[in-house]
């Protein structure tokens, strides 16, 4: 039996795998068996991986299995699924005999090239670039429609090993062979495709879409579909590179329903990665995350049945890091231990077939710098992967912080709210005994202790709101020291039963900042009111205003024993204290110094604090600078009057 007939047929469905495939036109066992192979290889190319294994199930149990010439066949496709399921080591050991069975050179040339498009699937490129080599060596002139596959292959794959000089060259070169198959219209397709993509990732996407322009057909047949889709996809590639967003948005769209219509998933799920792009890149008009998230997982679900591919894990590293940006740590860990898990089984899989290909003599031209490239790969993938492990030790610190800073907030509202209990029970039992002087110490302890645990679930309250983002500021001018004046008067008492003084440094007096005035004079009594909890008995606390360029700068400087970086960079966490303890009575949540962030960024400033163990602390707001408003005096007095009541 010839073998050059069925060679024919199977390289005719892998460059038209869309086309109808003819029925059994004859009775004889070896036709029927061949056309089962033709179906195979045309769902193959177009990764109907469920059909595959149908129709491989189909071959497995015909009689034209034992035919010596088709046994070979049954070989490279048994390899070529255990490939695609993950399984490299059953891969290797059955691609060999394969090779081995072939009764003829083009025979061998075709399982050689069937084996190094798995490879290139997989992302293998070192050593499907040997096998499309070796599959080269054992043509001759009669096969020029596979000698042309095979090629393209090759260019395909020196592009993606980064020599885009190689691999153009090789294209060129095919340009003069390709002449004697120019009526075949989807080799011709197909080799514009790759030359367009080449260009494009070597930095000529102008040069790129020149040569897709044209060539792309008006119509469509089933013949045409697979390469006029390749055709489209590095159309989409070349808008993207141009940054022609518009183009590339609409037609990416487009793209991605025609394929999913048509199911050729791994298309499918090229053109909705690709489309992706456009929502992942910081530079385009259509930057969104959530919609760069969305496409990437449409990709992955048309992957589901063949997840061991170079594809599934690059898709698997866009989403780990579209995670990341939006600070979705934890699932983009996730995502990044499956594209690691990818590239470790595909690592053992070039070392042992390295091994073989030393063996038997194959091509080791550039196997010492794949290999330093492999290193520096994986070097990167556990550099990410441990930033990732510290990510998320992070937050499992911060949620041990914060149940028991939670365990802190309820023992400091329960021990007032016993103090108020036990002050309430005297006045019950021995209201009428009492001085006049123990009633109103009693009372005055409760509605102090009261204030506190009023002041103590604010907080709580505000950084609620804030965490929810249901709080909403007005941003108006604000009379800077008309502010600072009325937080420090508040405390002047405070400050005297420990005979802290504070003094006043108004370099720039009579300026206005933008600020919700209600919540910047909740910052600055958190500051101020730290200063005094914290300082020594004694001691004294400078409040300043600063000019700092179109800014605003207020300043707390006390002299209390001071912080280390480590808690300095800690300071404005939430439910984060101090260390250094508090120089009396007083307690909190641990979330004065978060809220004050949270203010002073939302209405766009900064807060920051300079310290230093023994040296005391300087903390400070710097908020943008306002012009004074109309009527500045009318405000001025509506503002004092305000601040006066609040406070």
């Amino acid at each position: 039996m010839q073998s050059t007939g069925y060679i024919e047929s199977l390289v005719s469905a892998i460059i038209a795998p869309c086309e109808p495939l003819p029925t059994g036109s004859q009775s004889a066992g070896d036709t029927s068996f061949k056309e089962l192979l033709v179906y195979t290889e045309a769902s193959l190319a177009v990764w109907r991986f469920p059909q595959v294994r149908q129709y491989a199930q189909r071959l497995a149990d015909h009689p034209g299995r034992l035919n010596e010439h088709y046994q070979c066949m049954v070989l490279s496709l048994s390899a070529r699924l255990a490939l695609a399921a993950g399984d490299p080591r059953a891969a290797l050991r059955g691609i060999a005999p394969a090779i081995e069975q072939a009764n003829s050179p083009a025979l061998r040339a075709l399982i050689g090239y069937q084996w190094a498009a798995m490879l290139e699937m997989i992302g293998n490129y070192p050593d499907a670039l040997r096998a499309y080599t070796d599959s080269l060596s054992n043509l001759d002139s009669s096969n020029d429609i596979l000698a042309l596959l095979t090629r393209l292959g090759a260019a395909r794959i020196e592009g993606a090993l980064g020599d885009y000089a190689t691999a153009l060259h090789i294209l060129n070169s095919q340009q003069d062979s390709s002449a004697s198959a120019s009526t075949h219209d989807v080799v011709r397709l197909l080799h514009i495709a790759h030359r367009a993509e080449l260009l494009t990732a070597s930095g000529q996407p102008d040069k790129a879409h020149a040569i897709l322009s044209p060539a792309r057909p008006t119509a469509v047949t089933p013949r045409t579909t697979y390469a006029v889709a390749l055709i489209d996809l590095a159309l989409l590639g070349a808008y993207y590179a141009t940054q022609q967003w518009d183009i590339a948005g609409s037609f990416g769209e487009a793209l991605a329903q025609r394929m999913e219509e048509e199911t050729l998933p791994y298309l499918a799920a090229r053109a909705r990665y690709q489309y992706a792009q456009l929502f992942s890149d910081p530079g385009s008009p259509y930057y969104s995350p959530p919609l760069a998230l969305e496409h990437l997982r449409r990709a992955l679900s048309h992957l589901e049945h063949v997840p061991f591919c170079d594809l599934y894990a690059r898709i698997h590293l866009q989403l780990a890091r579209t995670y990341h940006t939006i600070k979705h740590d934890r699932k983009a860990f996730i995502h990044l231990e499956k594209f690691s898990d990818f590239h470790t089984t595909a690592l053992s899989l070039r070392t042992a077939h390295a091994i073989k290909a030393t063996e038997i003599e194959l091509a080791t031209r550039q196997r010492d710098l794949e290999i330093a490239d492999l290193r520096r790969q994986n070097h990167e993938l556990q550099l990410q992967l441990s930033n990732a492990l510290a990510t998320v030790e992070e937050y499992k610190q911060r949620i041990e912080d914060q149940i028991a800073y939670l365990g802190v907030v309820a023992h400091d509202l329960k021990n007032p709210l016993a103090a108020i209990m036990m002050s309430a029970s005297v006045l019950e039992r021995y209201g009428q005994k009492l001085t006049k002087d123990e009633l109103e110490k009693h009372t005055s302890a409760i509605i102090r202790i009261a204030e506190w645990m009023k002041d103590l679930i604010a907080q709580l309250l505000d950084f609620t709101a804030l965490s929810t983002g249901r709080l909403t500021l007005a941003i108006e001018p604000v009379h800077a020291a008309l502010l600072f004046d009325t937080v420090i008067e508040a405390y002047r008492v405070r400050a005297l039963a420990k005979s802290l003084t504070i003094h006043k440094h108004y370099h720039a007096a009579d300026l206005y900042v933008l600020a919700d005035s209600r919540r910047l004079q909740e910052c600055l009594d958190n500051l101020l009111s730290n200063a005094i909890k914290y300082s020594p008995l004694g001691r004294q606390v400078h409040c300043s205003i600063e000019l700092h360029g179109e800014h605003l700068r207020f300043l707390v400087r006390d002299e209390s024993p001071g912080l280390s970086q480590q808690e300095q960079e800690r300071l404005f966490r939430e439910f984060t204290r101090a260390r250094s303890a508090a120089t009396g009575s007083e307690g909190g949540t641990g979330l004065g110094l978060s809220i004050v962030r949270r203010f002073v960024e939302a209405m766009h400033g900064t807060v920051g604090c300079v310290s230093a163990p023994g040296k005391g602390s300087t903390f400070y707001i710097e908020l943008p600078m306002a012009s004074p408003p109309n009527g500045s005096h009318e405000l001025l007095h509506h503002s004092s009057q305000r601040l006066k009541q609040s406070s």
